[in-house]
């Protein structure tokens, strides 16, 4: 008897036991599975957020300006907005990237960068032309600030990248200089100003006018870069022929289409010399015609007060010959972080066009400037710098020279 109760006493045990355990069992299952959707969901998650980024960027810069003996106040405000989107498979099975890139400076709204990439080799949109340089320093003179529409294919091998671009060109702009007038002529007794008729520019849209030009032929550009962990080395080229109508007779009204090349190369390179703590930075480059595409040059055509053209211009109207105007120039930039948040750091440029008896005594001739700066991050949001800018620009002719620019500036800066 004492035997059966034993045995049923050890049945029934088990028999309580074995449940238990498989429920344990199942209840460790499931939480398994449980965390694994939550890892799977976690990752996800952290897709969808590198799908789509956005940044911003808002910079307030006050100045005081020092110049011909006279002290001048500037405070620029500035802000840029990106985003940044991938698209899986969105084209032949191939990842895309979009990337828009709009900018404010205080006055006017546009758009830097527009782009769609595909598979990392073909991109389409409004961007920077291939003749720049991707780590140039904007204070620089010859840095490129060209946009253009643009279609690219670059590819990749390892450390050497390569390519080549189809871009809409910047439209030539074409100037007058008239060497039969000097900047002062003698009247009588008397001297008067001419300065704003020994430089014009070209209306254009002045039917009158002999020389109609069309910008309707696409420049074509090239690419070549070794990228390294430290070292990014870049050369570039740029071709643009502009296509014009001339007419030598307006009686007669015959017009002649005639075809204008202008090319300019580009050569880069930055060279961490300790990663993360000390960076050097070089470019030079050689345009004819391109004035345009250079930052130092664009800046002429875009200042009412001088007048000046930086790329191409006529003499005589009689003639249909376009002469170019050739210049060169050279910059760096040297950078230290002394800490994790001071940076100290140096730029200059300067940049020089080829002399041509043909242009007038008030005509660029060379520009310089020198840049020291310190920056201090308060944290990865908030920057604040300050710096000395000491800028020199020369005419053709030495008396024309424009004082020496003497300017104090400080910044803030948010980014996000």
């Amino acid at each position: 008897m004492k035997i059966k109760i034993a045995l049923l006493g050890l049945f029934f045990a088990n028999s309580i036991l074995h449940p238990i355990y498989a429920d344990q069992c199942g209840f460790q299952l499931e939480e398994d599975e449980v965390d694994k959707k939550a890892e799977e969901a976690a990752e996800k998650k952290d897709d969808s957020k590198n799908l789509i980024k956005l940044g911003t960027t808002v910079t307030m810069s006050p100045a005081f300006v020092y110049q011909r003996q006279t002290w001048s106040t500037k405070n620029s405000l500035g802000a840029q907005l990106t985003f940044n989107a991938d698209v899986p498979k969105a084209w032949c099975n191939k990842d895309a990237t979009v990337k828009i890139d709009a900018k404010w400076d205080g006055n006017t709204f546009t758009i830097k960068n527009s782009t769609v990439t595909i598979g990392r080799m073909v991109t389409m949109g409004y961007t920077s032309s291939i003749f720049g340089y991707e780590k140039a320093d904007p204070a620089w003179f010859i840095s490129t600030d060209a946009t253009v529409l643009q279609l690219k294919y670059e590819y990749t091998f390892d450390w050497f990248r390569m390519g080549c671009a189809i871009e809409r060109p910047v439209a030539l702009q074409v100037g007058l200089f008239d060497k039969n007038k000097s900047a002062l002529e003698k009247k009588g007794d008397k001297e008067e100003d001419t300065k704003n008729q020994s430089i014009q520019l070209d209306h254009l849209k002045d039917k009158k006018l002999p020389f109609k030009v069309k910008n309707s032929i696409p420049a074509s550009g090239f690419n070549l870069s070794v990228v390294t962990d430290r070292c990014n080395t870049s050369l570039s080229g740029l071709l643009r022929c502009t296509d014009y109508t001339h007419s030598t007779n307006s009686e007669e009204k015959k017009l002649q289409r005639i075809y204008y090349a202008t090319y300019g190369g580009n050569l880069g390179m930055q060279y961490q010399v300790v990663p993360k703590k000390f960076t050097a930075t070089a470019q030079g480059i050689y345009v004819h015609g391109l004035g345009d595409y250079v930052s130092g040059l664009s800046a002429i055509q875009k200042d009412e007060e001088r007048k000046e053209m930086c790329a191409a211009y006529y003499i005589d109207k009689e003639n249909n010959a376009l002469s170019s105007i050739n210049a060169w120039g050279l910059g760096a930039t040297l950078e230290y972080c002394a800490t994790p948040k001071w940076t100290l750091s140096i730029r200059g440029s300067y940049l020089e066009t080829v002399e041509d008896a043909q242009k007038p005594v008030e005509a660029f001739r060379a520009q310089w400037n020198l840049i020291p700066k310190v920056a201090y991050a308060v944290n990865k949001y908030f920057t604040l710098s300050g710096g000395y800018s000491l800028v020199k620009e020369c005419r053709v002719d030495k008396t024309k020279n424009k004082a020496r620019e003497h300017k104090l500036s400080g910044s803030i800066k948010f980014s996000l």
